[in-house]
């Protein structure tokens, strides 16, 4: 995934930046210069920033419906949040040549990784790391609030009882398809549109997305989903075509 790539690419830049300044510190004990602590400062902003922003976006992307790949992603969040930590503790360490107005976070950084981490693992992992933002003075705003719900779905139990109704129709209209071979214009007009919303009905569970757009009458039509399926039902007549 380019997200992915792009978010591991920032991580390698600022490691990679930040490990010889470590090193310096511990072999000479030579501080680390104003110049330096921002540029730390700048590269850990933009790899924590890119993945904060992609937890934001995943949802629309549908990524969420991938329960091994969103588990993942949300331990993959907790780690960085842990390093997020570090980086904090590495540049107050150092308060007294960066101003601590620059490096104080918001009151709501990083809180979309936060309730990540809270929605999808286990709560001694996500407790434990709230913990650690909390004694570190930290914001833990993701952890306690949990944010605006999604849009509400269907009830499992709607599709269920549609998917019954739509079978029980559409045996019904075949049986009397059957019983009655040639349905005057007026019996022809309601099995029609009874089967049509029992394939409707049906077709509600099936995953997937179907598009139609036709012209009927000189009116435009377009319907997606189940109400698809019931236009295609509804303005075809195979039967006819077969007998013209």
């Amino acid at each position: 995934m380019i997200a992915e790539k792009q978010s591991e690419t920032l991580k390698q830049k600022y490691i990679s930046y930040i490990t010889p300044i470590v090193l310096r510190i511990h072999n000479t004990g030579e501080l680390p210069t104003l110049k330096e602590l921002l540029k730390c400062q700048q590269l850990g902003n933009e790899y924590f920033n890119y993945v904060e922003s992609f937890v934001g976006t995943s949802g629309l992307l549908g990524a969420h419906a991938n329960g091994k790949w969103v588990t993942g992603f949300a331990e993959t969040c907790h780690s960085i949040l842990e390093a997020y930590v570090e980086h904090m503790k590495f540049l107050r360490a150092y308060s007294n040549i960066l101003d601590n107005s620059i490096i104080k976070p918001n009151d709501n950084a990083y809180a979309n990784m936060q309730r990540m981490t809270k929605e999808y693992l286990q709560k001694k992992q996500w407790e434990s790391l709230e913990q650690v933002f909390i004694a570190n003075t930290l914001p833990v705003t993701g952890f306690n609030y949990q944010g605006a719900n999604d849009m509400t779905t269907t009830p499992k139990w709607q599709l269920i009882a549609g998917l019954i109704i739509g079978t029980i129709f559409a045996i019904v209209i075949l049986i009397l398809a059957v019983l009655i071979p040639s349905p005057t214009p007026s019996q022809m007009f309601i099995f029609r549109g009874v089967f049509a919303i029992a394939l409707a009905a049906i077709a509600a569970i099936i995953p997937g997305l179907l598009d139609v757009q036709s012209r009927f009458n000189k009116f435009s039509i377009r319907a997606t989903g189940a109400i698809a399926v019931f236009v295609i039902v509804w303005f075809m007549n195979p039967p006819a075509l077969i007998g013209n």
